[in-house]
């Protein structure tokens, strides 16, 4: 991969169902295509399905172009490393240099990868962020569930060894005493009582098959279900929002700078104003003395559930890779 930080000319966002890329230029429009991913095509090895994603991306890309790829996965952006994505590639967990993949399929190309949710807190930021922000953080619930925050005044978003922050899809969710039962639900990525085995897209599918029965779109089956008001679908939408509030508490008790937390990703989007409702009531009952209160105009300020088109990945990765948070210090 090129170590420079030129502009991007082209941009790319991968995610495990849909991959979307666009031209970066005024009125460019936005492509998309399926990802070649366990979510789509259960059964195919994951040698194949990385062979696949390599195959699509140098595809995509124009001759010669700057590419800043947005990639759902557990990435280190200084070396191209992918340690695991569980809406890509399931359980597999070795590394896997796709930086040097995408070098050896199209040398002409300058590929950068960066993490989507990387992307998308770069994004907020530039565009959202209120004046003397000091942390802005991004949360994910898509067909994975990621966090990432961005010190705003440093214009730095902290790594591991690794380059990993965020990766909270993958920690314990917490539930009521009445869900335990979820706990025992076995997340993508092999493990079970993750946060994203419950609460992702995939998740609250089988939240719904659960509580409803089998369907063949399960999560049209919840939207109908919501539409018409009845309690199963409601309760399906607790059940799934509730570890996700109870993440966000977590983050407001640890980043006390923390000025502005947005909740995006195509399950926000696409439940919208039902999710936002559920996760605003969960979060404005007190756990405890310690947690403050937190009434309608204190979440107004620090809490944004997206909208669609309300971060931009593309330009969000393309920002991360001219490191143009700087422009919100």
């Amino acid at each position: 991969m090129a170590d420079a930080r030129p502009t991007a000319t082209f941009a790319v966002d991968v995610g495990g169902t849909w991959t979307r890329s666009r031209p970066l230029e005024d009125g460019a429009p936005t492509e998309r295509v399926p990802t070649p991913s366990v979510l789509r095509c259960p059964g195919v090895p994951v040698a194949v399905l990385r062979d696949d994603l390599v195959a699509l991306l140098a595809g995509l890309a124009p001759p010669g172009a700057c590419v800043a790829v947005s990639l759902g996965a557990a990435l280190d952006e200084r070396t191209g490393i992918v340690h695991g994505s569980a809406p890509l590639w399931g359980a597999a967990d070795e590394p896997v240099d796709l930086g040097a993949a995408l070098d050896r399929r199209r040398p002409d190309v300058a590929w950068h990868l960066v993490n989507d949710v990387t992307a998308a807190v770069t994004d907020l930021a530039v565009r959202h962020a209120p004046v003397g922000a000091r942390h802005v953080g991004y949360l994910t619930v898509s067909s994975g569930i990621a966090y990432r925050c961005l010190d705003v005044p440093r214009a730095r978003i902290e790594v591991d060894e690794r380059g990993l922050q965020g990766e909270v899809g993958h920690l314990v969710a917490q539930v009521d005493a009445e869900d335990a039962d979820l706990l025992r639900l076995r997340c993508e990525c092999g493990g079970t009582a993750h946060l994203a085995a419950i609460s992702s897209g995939p998740g609250i599918a089988r939240l719904v098959v659960q509580r409803a029965g089998a369907t063949s779109d399960p999560v049209a089956r919840l939207c109908a279900g919501l539409g018409a008001g009845e309690g199963w679908a409601q309760g399906v939408l607790r059940s799934a929002v509730a570890p996700v509030a109870a993440l966000v508490r977590t983050l407001w008790a640890l980043d006390p700078h923390l000025d502005l937390l947005a909740v995006g990703g195509g399950v926000v989007e696409g439940l919208g104003a039902a999710y936002e409702r559920t996760l605003r009531e969960l979060l404005t009952v007190p756990a405890s003395y310690a947690d403050g209160p937190r009434d309608d105009a204190w979440l107004d300020e620090h809490l944004r559930c997206c909208a669609p088109g309300e971060v931009d990945l593309l330009a969000g990765a393309a920002a991360a890779v001219a490191g143009a948070a700087e422009a919100v210090r």
